[in-house]
Order: structure tokens, then sequence, then C-alpha cells
């Protein structure tokens, strides 16, 4: 028997004891696991916390937890032509933390389907979000029929769920224009691999034949904003002097170059870069951040 690692513990009592902390999991979340017709379910419901998932998913637990998982249940399903089907559902107290832990997962082209906020299927396997949880449906030798029977359990499965099913609000702010689709990503740590940069909403663009990604971060208020640009700016050797204040910066980053920031009130965006393409993009991320 494996012992429980140290480390899941101290994570997630670290996500249970920082101020605004996400909600407690539902104690009992069996209920989510509607019947299908011509399947049972087999048993119970199984329950994973922070301290004992790796016991289900071994080497990937890190990145579940960086995104404030609470609470997994697992239901088997199996019909009379020896098919079964596996439903996961991991509840991470916020739509943000799910929708990350979601993107970190998902191909960039795939077959997206509308389910929940979003979702999409490949063979055997069908993912999707839903407020705080994220579902992941996994079916062995279906045939022909296992999409359509992946797609009914994902729909039921939603319906049980309810409440809000749409996509974090603030994708909403990042331009439409030259977005590549499905990039979306919500990186809750070590963004442009600094531990001390906030979380982030990000997207990869692509304008004239030049790449980039935009981001979005909130610090939740300016004193915090100010401290992490700070912090940032000393990593500047030519312009570690510069007064942090509101308006625009660029950051002479020692490991990605010049990012292009601008910081109004609590939120930091800006682009990886100095591309001019992005200009504009920039601009209406500001339009768009005033409207909130």
């Amino acid at each position: 028997m494996k012992k429980p690692r140290i480390f899941f513990f101290l994570a997630a009592l670290l996500v249970a004891v920082l101020p605004g902390a996400a909600p407690a999991a539902p104690s009992d979340m069996s209920a989510l696991f509607p019947g299908l017709d011509g399947w049972q379910k087999q048993g119970g419901s199984e329950t994973y916390l922070p301290d004992n998932l790796y016991e289900h998913i071994d080497g990937a637990a890190e990145n579940f937890l960086a995104y404030g998982f609470a609470r997994l249940a697992v239901q088997n399903y199996a019909n009379e032509k020896k098919q079964s089907l596996s439903a996961e559902i991991y509840f991470h107290g916020t739509p943000e933390n799910a929708f990350g832990i979601y993107g970190s997962e998902k191909p960039l082209a795939g077959n997206y389907i509308p389910v929940g906020a979003e979702g999409y299927v490949e063979e055997g396997v069908l993912n999707f979000i839903s407020g705080a949880y994220y579902v992941k449906l996994n079916g062995f030798d279906l045939g022909a029929g296992g999409t359509e029977t992946l797609k009914s359990l994902a729909a039921r499965i939603a319906q049980a769920i309810g409440g809000d099913t749409a996509l974090p609000g603030i994708l909403a702010v990042l331009p439409p224009g030259g977005r590549v689709p499905h990039s979306e990503r919500y990186i809750a740590g070590n963004f442009l691999g600094h531990e001390f940069l906030l979380p982030a909403f990000t997207a990869d663009y692509e304008r004239q034949g030049k790449k980039f990604q935009l981001f979005i971060m909130k610090a939740g208020d300016e004193e915090k904003a100010r401290a992490m640009l700070q912090r940032y700016a000393a990593m500047d050797k030519e312009g570690a002097a510069l007064e942090i204040r509101p308006g625009d910066l660029t950051i002479r980053d020692p490991y990605n170059g010049p990012v292009r920031l601008c910081w109004r009130g609590a939120y930091v965006w800006g682009v990886s870069g100095q591309v001019a393409e992005a200009e504009a993009l920039i601009a209406e991320i500001a339009r768009g951040l005033e409207r909130r």
C-alpha cells in the first residue's frame, strides 16, 4: 500500500485556510450519477479527497490540487454486452478552478460539443465542465454507438449538476479578433515561469502572421497589483528604478523577453513580447475591463 503523501495534505490545508478559499465540497456527490438506459451501476460511487487523490490518478494529482481540488466521486457502469463506463466528477470549488484544470487537459483541436459550459469528445472519452465541476467519462469497447452513449450520460450528469453553465465571464474580455479557437486557459500558478505572478486568463492569437499570447490577471485590489509589479520590475536590471504606477509598463523579463503590461485598479493585462499587432487588442481589453 502506498503511503499518503504529505505534499497533498499540506496543499489541501493551504487551500482550506487561505482567505477567500473556495466553498467546501458537497459531502455526497453520488446523486450526480444518473441512471442510464441499458446500463447498471456497479456498486456505489467511490470518493477521493486531496490527501488520497494520488491513489486514483497518481502522477496527475499535483496538477488537480493546484486548481483547488476538493473532492472526486467515481461511478462505474456496465451493460449486458460486458461493456463498461467510468464517470469521474471532480469538484474544484469555483468555475475558474474547474475551467483551469479542464483547460490544462483539453486539446487545441478537438471535437467540441455543447454540454455543460464546454466539452469535447474523442473515441472512448468525453470531458466537460459545468460550474465548479470537471467531469471525465471513459468508455471501454463501446463499439459504433459509443460516442452517443457518452453524450447521453454527459447530458444527464450536466442536468444533475445544474447551476450556471457559462464559462468564466472574464474570458469574454479577451478580444475575439485573431483569437485561436479553444486556446483559452486559466493558469493558477507559475505564470510565465514566475511563482509570484498572479493567476492569469490567457488566449493565443495570430494576426498578420504573428503569433502571441494575451493575458489578464486580477489582483483583488490595487495594492496587491502594485506589490506584484514591483517584484516583477525588480527582475528588470535596466528598469529596476521605474516608478510603479497605474498605466503602461514594459518589463524586460530575463526569461521571457519584453513583457508589455497595463495596470488599472485590480487588473493587470498585456502580452508577452513587444508585438505591434497586439496593441489594438490590448486597448480592446482595457475597454472591456472598464465595463465589468
